[in-house]
């Protein structure tokens, strides 16, 4: 695994080791948070702490306390994927296939999809996934311009980095609630929110933007082109089916 949560996203693997760095980082600031205005917790961390010595033979107190937990809760969100648990709670990567990929091929290869609905649409939305967008950005030869496929992936680990770190911090503020401190805590939940309010939706942009980008790209093939529509033929031609049948 690459140490430098900065280094260029190559693939899929690096996208989630990147996010896997910096959701260690956050936890690590929201416990230290949570240990300086709540003396039970300090305590508690207290017995694993571990100082680091600099340059010059300053001590940096405390380290193993933060760090120790923190690590834990970045290899728990990297082992269950945290970042798709909280997508696939708010609907996130759903809405955007649907509303922004699937629309958008749709669009572009000529396709009516209000002939199929917006719930058929999110039904078989893998498989028109499947289908129509990821053979062709997928693997370490994608079919369109790689370095395309390499900044949509780049743009999204930052989106999910930076929901992960709001879902950690709105977390650390609630457990300072808990612990009695609660001017604090709301004054935590307040500006994650709002940092949240300013941030992500300039990332879900850029994501949106390097999507459509990469849908273009897919639909300058008339051969592709052609595939694109047949899934959705393909798709329609199920739904009547179903139809007919009931």
């Amino acid at each position: 695994m690459p140490l430098n949560p900065l280094a260029p996203v190559t693939d899929y693997q690096s996208m989630l080791n990147r996010i896997f760095w910096f959701t260690s980082a956050a936890a690590a600031v929201a416990v230290w948070v949570l240990r300086v205005n709540v003396p039970a917790i300090d305590a508690a961390l207290a017995r694993i702490d571990f100082a680091a010595e600099l340059v010059g033979g300053k001590n940096v107190p405390g380290l193993g306390g933060c760090l120790l937990p923190a690590l834990i809760v970045g290899i728990t969100a990297r082992v269950f994927c945290l970042h798709e648990r909280i997508s696939d709670w708010l609907k996130i990567r759903e809405d955007f296939d649907v509303e922004v990929i699937i629309a958008e091929l749709a669009d572009r290869a000529g396709v009516d999809a209000d002939s199929i609905g917006k719930p058929e649409l999110r039904r078989a939305r893998h498989q028109l996934m499947r289908q129509a967008f990821y053979p062709y950005v997928s693997g370490p030869h994608p079919a369109i311009d790689g370095h395309l496929v390499l900044q949509a992936l780049d743009a999204w680990s930052w989106f999910w980095i930076g929901v992960v770190m709001t879902a950690l911090f709105v977390a650390a503020g609630m457990a300072l609630v808990a612990c009695g401190v609660t001017v604090t805590g709301l004054q935590f939940i307040g500006w994650t929110l709002l940092a949240a309010v300013v941030c992500l939706p300039a990332a879900y942009g850029q994501c949106r933007r390097y999507a459509v980008a990469q849908v273009r790209t897919i639909l300058d093939d008339p051969e592709r082109a052609a595939e694109v529509r047949e899934a959705f033929a393909e798709l329609y031609h199920e739904q009547e089916d179903r139809r007919l049948a009931a």
